[in-house]
């Protein structure tokens, strides 16, 4: 039970995923190279519409990219779970809302287009 508890502490403190076959030195497990490890993790990649160089808000009429930001109860995804900048989760909220405005999206569950192309049996 001990020591169950003391390798749960220690992994809890080891913050890189080692592979089979990775090859390390004993200072890559000290604490400050760690610490390294935990901080680099952390920082995110760009989001798909600056990689695309797409301003979500002009993406209104296009229910597929906005059904991807939704849920499937019609609420709109988190920014921890889309991975977009706060810049462009603001936006495609922005479009998302306004695409329900407008009648282009329903506002309760995603568009049945989208729901056919996920499970096209369910539709037959």
């Amino acid at each position: 039970m001990l020591e169950q508890e003391h390798r749960d502490n220690y992994s809890r403190q080891v913050f890189r995923k080692w592979q089979p076959g990775d090859v390390y030195a004993p200072k890559d497990l000290s604490g400050p190279e760690q610490k390294k490890w935990k901080n680099a993790r952390r920082t995110a990649g760009s989001d798909a519409f600056d990689t695309l160089g797409i301003n979500p808000i002009n993406e209104y009429k296009n229910f597929t990219i906005m059904s991807e930001y939704m849920t499937e109860m019609g609420r709109i995804k988190h920014s921890s779970q889309t991975g977009l900048r706060p810049v462009n989760q603001r936006k495609i909220a922005k479009a998302i809302r306004r695409a329900i405005g407008l009648g282009l999206m329903p506002s309760v569950h995603r568009h049945p287009l989208v729901m056919k192309k996920i499970n096209p049996a369910r539709f037959v």
